[in-house]
């Protein structure tokens, strides 16, 4: 039993291990509806500005952009609400 419960904990530590050795591209996306425009940036380069027409609290543009990165293999991995508008932090894995 106690070889039993080495092994178990060994497994869990190799498997951590390898799930912490992932690499990720990082990109953060901000959507300012008060002036129109949302800030894209990919692993901390300059912000890229998109504009759009829409009214405030209309999150459309942001979520098609999303839409377009989740295409290029982009995921959600956090977001957050200020009184400026949504952010969404995405990543990718590195090959």
């Amino acid at each position: 039993m106690k070889l039993k419960n080495i092994l178990i904990a060994f497994m869990m530590i190799i498997g951590t291990t390898l799930m912490a050795q992932e690499k990720y591209e990082q990109a953060v996306l901000k959507q300012l509806s008060t002036i129109g425009k949302i800030w894209k940036s990919v692993e901390g380069q300059e912000f890229e500005e998109i504009k759009f027409n829409a009214n405030i609290g209309d999150y459309t543009p942001v979520l098609q952009e999303i839409s377009k990165m989740k295409d290029q293999g982009w995921e959600v991995w956090n977001s957050s609400m200020t009184d400026n508008g949504p952010t969404y932090f995405l990543r990718r894995k590195l090959k």
